[in-house]
């Protein structure tokens, strides 16, 4: 089948006129068929354009609550621990996001924050990994996209991806982690191709590899991307007459034994932070703390006591006013979630929705698989009370690969005898590169706006770091503060902080703890107040 990129060659040949166009397409093509340079080119793009854009668009700094819960796993590998002992008083540390009991470390998965270490302790700053892990994702997207179509078409696709995700995105400008899945889903999905379509049954390791990057980032999305595409894999091959014996043995054993080895690191690790193999550090979490499921379907369970309004606000309140309205809005949450995660991997989405879900004939196998796999990951996220884009990073290649089949599809369509296909398909790849060049004009022109939160808590560090010694802040929050707005985030070892980060608790509970913390400097800091405003804090004061 001629693809797009081959009848603009063929055009740019057979045009005198403008014969620059043709070398360009004629050189994309030889890139194109070099797939491991292609791959390369895929990942030091990103690198290169996000490091020009440095002046304008600084490394960015934490605001959400799980970006302070990385960096502090980041902290604690980069110390050579996988936990933390829980710190003395933790009560007035507790915070969003973050194990006390029985250890003080992240809920989340380790390798967002082994990512974020690295690049901590071999490069001096955690985003250091974020920078390379979003460009390895558009890489492993590109080397993905090779398995399942054309190697110019599979080019086109990581170029958008990169385009769109890869540099001005929030999954290369924060601590949230949508590459690292992402790397693990664009391995296994490029493996399952390799295996189906070209038995090259040692990519079955591939796969395992991409399945365990997924269980140590999402363990629910690794479920459902190992089941889904395992049972694929099983089909077709079976369907080849492929022998029972080599099936085990080539595929299945290898495959078998990687995911082994995973199993025991997530056991081991479960041991060393929540004293149970078979607890998740996240599922310790949320029996401390959790009122609503991230499931519409599981019901709440019985509000804990918490030790700090501001907890109860976003667990009891928030999160459970979310979990009401998935359940009595089902229809409009669900397509809030699919605007959410369209718009965000595609501009202009009122035109490119309608272009993922045509059907058209769905002619070769790899189109029906494509909208098998997309089918699982609508499946995956339909019980969920809540979606962002990360969530689906699993599958993000197959979004795009799905674009493309559209390409392909719309480049042959002529109604009435006239090219609207062809033109429509080229109006969509100019939205999606004119697009990435108003965005980083916009980021040129202007910079990258600052959230109010960010520049007060950059603002009063500054002041603590322009005082000597240490210090210890306490916080009071007025009544109407934004629960989503949080400043007790402390490192993983917290008396050897040079700012320590608490919250009030009370007379008794908080003067045998300013004590302890005699050798500090002690603040009191009301963050409600504009600016926030930082006194010193006496320490026979009493709180309110």
């Amino acid at each position: 089948m001629m693809t797009p990129i081959m009848a603009i060659a063929g055009i740019g040949n057979q045009a005198r006129t403008i014969p620059v166009v043709g070398q360009l397409i004629r050189g994309y093509q030889r890139l194109a068929k070099r797939e491991m340079l292609a791959c390369a080119v895929i990942l030091i793009l990103p690198l290169v354009l996000r490091a020009a854009l440095l002046p304008w668009f600084p490394v960015p700094q934490p605001a959400a609550h799980d970006e302070f819960s990385y960096l502090l796993a980041a902290d604690t590998y980069t110390h050579g621990r996988l936990t933390n002992p829980t710190p003395l008083f933790w009560q007035h540390f507790e915070t969003f996001h973050v194990l006390m009991q029985p250890t003080y470390q992240s809920k989340y998965q380790p390798l967002q924050g082994l990512v974020l270490a690295f690049g901590q302790k071999f490069l001096g700053q955690p985003w250091a990994g974020v920078y390379l892990s979003a460009a390895l994702v558009c890489a492993s997207i590109c080397w993905m996209l090779q398995g399942w179509i054309a190697s110019d078409l599979a080019l086109l696709g990581a170029l958008f991806f990169a385009l769109r995700v890869g540099i001005l995105s929030y999954w290369m400008n924060s601590y949230f982690g949508g590459a690292v899945p992402g790397i693990g889903g664009a391995l296994a999905l490029g493996a399952v191709a390799r295996i189906w379509r070209r038995a090259q049954f040692h990519h079955s390791v591939t796969w395992a590899l991409g399945i365990s990057m997924v269980v140590l980032s999402r363990p629910y999305d690794a479920a459902v991307l190992a089941f889904a595409t395992a049972a694929m894999v099983l089909w077709f091959l079976h369907k080849s007459g492929t022998p029972v014996r080599a099936l085990c043995m080539r595929v299945a054993l290898p495959a078998l034994i990687v995911l082994l080895i995973c199993a025991a690191g997530v056991a081991y690790n479960n041991r060393r932070v929540t004293g149970d193999v078979l607890t998740l550090p996240y599922q310790a979490h949320e029996r401390q703390y959790a009122v609503a499921s991230a499931f519409a379907m599981i019901p709440p369970r019985t509000e804990p006591e918490y030790r700090h309004k501001v907890l109860r606000q976003y667990w009891a309140d928030w999160q459970v006013d979310v979990w009401n309205s998935a359940r009595a809005h089902p229809i409009l949450v669900r397509l809030v979630n699919l605007y959410t995660v369209v718009s965000f991997f595609f501009p202009f989405w009122i035109l490119f929705i309608p272009v993922l879900l045509c059907p058209y004939d769905l002619k070769t196998p790899q189109e029906r698989v494509t909208v098998l796999l997309l089918l699982a990951m609508l499946i995956m996220v339909a019980p969920l009370i809540l979606v962002k884009p990360h969530y689906v990073a699993i599958f993000v290649g197959l979004l795009y690969l799905r674009f493309l089949h559209s390409l392909i599809r719309l480049w042959s369509w002529q109604p009435w005898g006239k090219p609207v296909g062809r033109s429509l398909g080229i109006l969509l790849v100019g939205l999606l590169v004119g697009d990435f060049c108003n965005n980083t004009f916009g980021v040129l022109r202007k910079g990258v706006e600052v959230s109010g939160f960010t520049r007060g808590r950059d603002s009063v560090v500054q002041q603590l770091e322009n005082q000597p010694g240490r210090h210890l802040v306490m916080l009071r929050y007025a009544a109407d503060h934004n629960p989503h707005d949080e400043w007790v985030y402390n490192t993983a070892d917290v008396d050897a902080s040079a700012i320590v980060w608490a919250r009030e608790m009370g007379p008794e509970q908080d003067r045998p703890f300013i004590d302890y913390f005699r050798d500090r400097r002690v603040w009191l800091l009301e963050p409600d107040q504009s600016p926030p405003k930082l006194s010193p804090y006496p320490r026979s004061m009493a709180s309110p």
